[in-house]
């Protein structure tokens, strides 16, 4: 798949792709059997989103949950659970569900890597776990 096609659906901007195919970098030819599509997602700690919507600016943290399914999903959610699910709201991946199940079904694959930076004590995420499931998307934890 062209990177710009997932560019286009997800209307998020990469930090890096590459295309399958060969490709001439300084004179030097590779070959991609694959094409991949980076993207870093922004990261605000729970007192900022809570800063964000007491403050009005709900453009700069993610749509609060508008139905009873997410409501109770952020029910005895976890720090971790809430960044994950309100980012799926933000990125409007409910919409976009059926592109998603496009690229897996031509052999692509959809992960989510959460860097917990310097944090290394022990942390739980258990409501998104059925969100990203149901997107297809792979939980990875570095």
């Amino acid at each position: 798949m062209d990177p710009r096609e997932i560019t286009r659906a997800l209307a998020i901007e990469p930090i890096q792709t590459i295309a399958a195919g060969a490709v001439t970098e300084s004179g030097v030819h590779r070959l991609h059997s694959e094409s991949y599509w980076i993207a870093q997602l922004p990261i605000a700690s729970m007192s900022e989103l809570v800063e964000g919507y007491r403050a009005g600016g709900l453009s700069a943290a993610p749509a609060l949950p508008s139905n009873k399914e997410e409501l109770f999903a952020l029910v005895g959610a976890t720090e971790w659970d809430a960044r994950i699910l309100l980012r799926i709201k933000e990125l409007r991946l409910d919409a976009n569900q059926k592109f998603l199940q496009q690229l897996i079904i031509e052999g692509g694959s959809i992960a989510l890597l959460v860097d917990r930076g310097e944090q290394r004590f022990p942390f739980v995420i258990k409501r998104a776990l059925p969100k990203l499931a149901q997107l297809g998307i792979e939980l990875e934890i570095d």
